[in-house]
């Protein structure tokens, strides 16, 4: 009776899996699409937007691990980033170093002033941590929205599209379908857990099929070998460890929640 009971909710548990990502590309996909193909400052806006809402899920879930996270400084920071990336072109010195640096010493002045010391340090760290982690990856793609550099002659070269949106739809596409590729190839062929204590669904025959996956979408889409694109080849790379970073955070919250 336990292992069917077990059966039936690990089905469940894939079904609402692969809703979510139907959903995902019915929805959301054609609302993406259209504001990278807007311009820039649209997608400006829409990773600030992202930035702020993946701070609030990390934040909920150090919540839920015990911690107090310093929500204004976190979101403070992000959107410090976001809007430094986005002014670099207007300034003649990078600000986001400055903008970072401003975020950090005032976060930890304000941090010392205040009179309850529990955790206090682990708290902000985790903090500033996140924060870094969310903003500075997603800002990636402000900066991807004004490039130059075209694209070889690919499946999007009819579209005629901008050379920087044209750069995030490869990018977009290649870690989509490593996640959509590592899904089913995982799901069909997986047996070698790639780390059963932070992720006990995640198998190394799926991050080879997602790793394939993501190569013939670049394929597809003609990037030319170069250092921008050696980048957005490791693309998949980022994409797992990713996963498993975040696999790990929950793990942990989890944990901590059995503890309590």
């Amino acid at each position: 009776m336990d292992s069917a009971n077990a059966a039936s909710a690990a089905s469940r548990s894939k079904a609402n899996s692969l809703a979510q990502r139907v959903f995902s590309a019915l929805f959301l996909l054609p609302g993406i699409i259209l504001i990278i193909y807007w311009g820039t400052w649209p997608v400006v806006l829409l990773i600030t937007v992202a930035v702020m809402i993946g701070l609030r899920e990390f934040f909920a879930v150090l919540r839920h691990g015990g911690y107090q996270p310093r929500a204004l400084t976190g979101y403070a920071l992000g959107l410090m980033i976001c809007g430094s990336v986005a002014l670099i072109p207007f300034v003649p010195v990078d600000p986001v170093l400055p903008a970072v640096a401003l975020v950090v010493v005032a976060s930890l002045v304000a941090e010392v002033a205040n009179p309850d010391r529990s955790n206090s340090l682990p708290n902000w760290a985790f903090t500033l941590a996140v924060a870094l982690y969310v903003s500075t990856l997603l800002s990636i793609y402000i900066t991807m929205r004004r490039l130059a550099t075209p694209l070889e002659q690919g499946w999007l070269a009819p579209l005629r599209i901008e050379p920087g949106a044209a750069w995030i739809y490869t990018s977009l596409a290649a870690t989509w379908l490593q996640d959509t590729g590592a899904f089913f190839v995982g799901r069909q062929f997986g047996r070698s857990k790639m780390a059963p204590y932070l992720s006990p669904k995640k198998s190394w025959e799926g991050a080879i099929g997602g790793f394939i996956f993501a190569v013939l979408t670049a394929m597809l889409c003609r990037t030319p070998a170069r250092p921008a694109d050696r980048a957005l080849g490791s693309g998949s790379d980022r994409c797992a460890a990713g996963t498993l970073a975040h696999s790990a955070t929950l793990r942990s919250r989890c944990l901590s929640a059995r503890s309590v």
